[in-house]
Order: C-alpha cells, then sequence, then structure tokens
C-alpha cells in the first residue's frame, strides 16, 4: 500500500515537472521595450530638439524576429508596428519561445531621394541578439538612444546602445543586468539593404 501511494506520488510529481517545463515553451508571456531618453554628446539646434522632444523608436515584430528600424518603415514588412517615444515603454503580450532581434540601421549621410539614400546608407543586423520569452514572465528590452560626437556636422541618427533581461529579472538587478552594447552600427557583419534578401523587406507586388 504505502508502495502504491509513493508510485503515485511520484508519477504526480514527474508529471507537475513535465507540466511546469512545457509551459515554458507554451502560452505567453511580456516582452517589455524600454526606451530611454534620448541622450547627445553634442548640442542640439532647436529644431533637434523638438525631435528629441516628440521623437521616439520605431519597432515590431515579423514572424519570431523583433525589429528595430531607423529607416522609412515604407521600406520594411512588419506583422505589426509600433513606435514608442523617448522616455516612455511599451508591453507586448508574445507567445513563448525564442526571438532574435535585428536592425534596419542608416548612416548618417544625405541624399537627393530616399531611395538613393537608402541603397547607400541603409544596412541590416540580422538576428545579432536573442530573447527569450516564458509564459506568465516579462522579458525587457532596455534601448538607450545615443547621439556621439562624431555625428556633430551629419544629419545625426541615434546609435542604439541595447541590454536584455532574463525572464522576470530587473532592470535594476545590479548582479544579473546586461552590459548595454551598440546594435544599430555598421559592420563586419551588416549586410547592404540592396543585398538583403530577408523576411523584414518590403517587396512590393
Amino acid at each position: 500500500m504505502h508502495s502504491a501511494v509513493r508510485t503515485t506520488l511520484a508519477g504526480l510529481l514527474l508529471f507537475g515537472s513535465f507540466m511546469a517545463k512545457a509551459d515554458v515553451s507554451t502560452g505567453s508571456g511580456t516582452l517589455n521595450l524600454q526606451v530611454e531618453r534620448l541622450a547627445s554628446e553634442v548640442t542640439l539646434s532647436t529644431d533637434q530638439q523638438e525631435d528629441v522632444r516628440y521623437g521616439g523608436i520605431t519597432w515590431g515584430l515579423h514572424g519570431k524576429e523583433i525589429v528595430l528600424v531607423q529607416v522609412e518603415p515604407r521600406f520594411v514588412d512588419l506583422d505589426y508596428g509600433f513606435t514608442t517615444r523617448y522616455g516612455f515603454s511599451h508591453s507586448l503580450q508574445l507567445p513563448a519561445g525564442t526571438y532574435a532581434v535585428t536592425v534596419v540601421g542608416l548612416e548618417p549621410r544625405q541624399s537627393y531621394s530616399i531611395e538613393r539614400l537608402m541603397h547607400r546608407a541603409a544596412f541590416v543586423n540580422s538576428k545579432i541578439r536573442t530573447v527569450t520569452i516564458e509564459a506568465g514572465k516579462t522579458t525587457g528590452i532596455r534601448v538607450a538612444p545615443v547621439i556621439p560626437d562624431e555625428d556633430a556636422t551629419k544629419p545625426f541618427i541615434p546609435t542604439f546602445l541595447a541590454s536584455i533581461t532574463a525572464p522576470d529579472v530587473s532592470f535594476e538587478d545590479t548582479d544579473k543586468k546586461q552590459v548595454p552594447s551598440a546594435i544599430s552600427l555598421r559592420g563586419r557583419s551588416s549586410i547592404a539593404w540592396p543585398d538583403y534578401r530577408g523576411a523584414v523587406k518590403f517587396v512590393p507586388r
């Protein structure tokens, strides 16, 4: 009798552990995108200060990619998108799973047409980070937009410094927080916009 009870309890505990593991990959969790106030290492003109007051970061999702956008949104194909103003945050319920972070970036150049600018200055940092969404938990992405001093004489485009928290870890947890890193700069792994063939590029039909 005691053996049967122990066997039943062991089975229930084992079943419970399987259920707990299943909950990590099923159901939904929360993604919280926190956009910091824009910081500038250069003196801004009056018009630029207005951009700082009313500007924000355009972002959205395409499948399992979280996409941050620095170009005209009409060139990007998103399942749904948002603009989160500087100094605000946005929370979104997502199916549990692993998501990649992609940035459609733009170098600070000038051009006589938006199409030529896209051809010369736009690029994609494809799937440069991963984010884990667990059922019933919140995962945070903090983005700090900074105008570096080398952009003083150019059309400024903020550099995105990003940090990602583990599920249910606060940004204020100094023992576990991630050091912010630049995700919107052009580098060796960046793909020039004309060469990019990924899913987030809008192709007119």
